[in-house]
């Protein structure tokens, strides 16, 4: 299971795509950032201005699904994957998937916004910021940390799509629908939801809006918890229709 693992790591982590989605982040960052810079202006403000706008969400779903979510097609379609399975047996295969598609997933969001911030901090300085909110205490005292927090849920809420689109993967192994399910999903979903309480309002959630107002950890922890728990669920989707797919084959 372990080499397995580090294989499929070695295949998201090293390929041109995690870097096309690294790097494709930090360019978005300054294209959608590049109004507000000003060596007056906070950069932890920027960036919550720069994450509430809907043209940088939709593009970084698309940078999260970007360095993995096509591979179980490729594997799929090109026939590989029964190679692998001989070896290593279906379940290791959709596990490691799993794992590289999700890690991939936020790491190549996380990562390039964390740069972009970190670049930004050069030119704007990390100053307190009237936020608003559950998490006000946290952007007026550590400014920094407000940051990692918004930052970690918009990465997990980009990357829950990208899981959505593989588990669709399983079911219809196209590339062009596991590329564009997310987007569509996100904002379906972000539609239905948006009349729900706000601990049920994904847009919301995304926003770091407040869930229960009694505490920033809590409301941390609860919008986490609703990503990573969409994620799981659409990884087992995901190995549920791929090991079916298999056995039928092998028959």
């Amino acid at each position: 299971m372990g080499t397995m693992i580090r294989q499929s790591m070695r295949r998201t982590f090293l390929s041109k795509r995690f870097f096309f989605a690294l790097f494709g982040t930090v360019a978005m960052c300054y294209f959608c950032a590049r109004e507000f810079l000003d060596p007056n202006c906070s950069s932890v403000y920027v960036i919550d201005v720069m994450l509430n706008l809907g043209l940088l969400k939709k593009v970084l779903v698309f940078f999260a699904a970007a360095p993995a979510v096509t591979l179980y097609c490729q594997d799929q379609n090109s026939g590989f994957i029964h190679s692998i399975v001989v070896r290593s047996g279906i379940k290791k295969y959709t596990r490691s998937s799993l794992l590289a598609c999700g890690l991939s997933g936020f790491a190549s969001l996380f990562l390039g916004l964390f740069l972009f911030f970190g670049i930004l901090s050069i030119f704007c300085p990390v100053m307190p910021y009237e936020a608003g909110g559950i998490y006000d205490g946290i952007a007026r005292s550590l400014p920094i940390l407000y940051t990692f927090i918004e930052i970690s849920i918009f990465s997990l809420y980009c990357t829950m799509w990208t899981m959505v689109g593989f588990a669709l993967s399983s079911v219809i192994p196209n590339p062009y629908v596991a590329l564009g399910s997310p987007l569509i999903f996100g904002y379906l979903f972000e539609e239905l939801t948006s009349d729900l309480p706000t601990y049920l309002n994904l847009y919301r959630l995304s926003h770091c809006e407040n869930v229960f107002s009694k505490s920033a950890a809590t409301d941390y922890l609860y919008t986490m918890g609703v990503f990573l728990l969409v994620a799981v669920l659409s990884g087992v989707m995901f190995s549920y229709f791929a090991e079916r797919r298999n056995r039928n084959e092998m028959v």
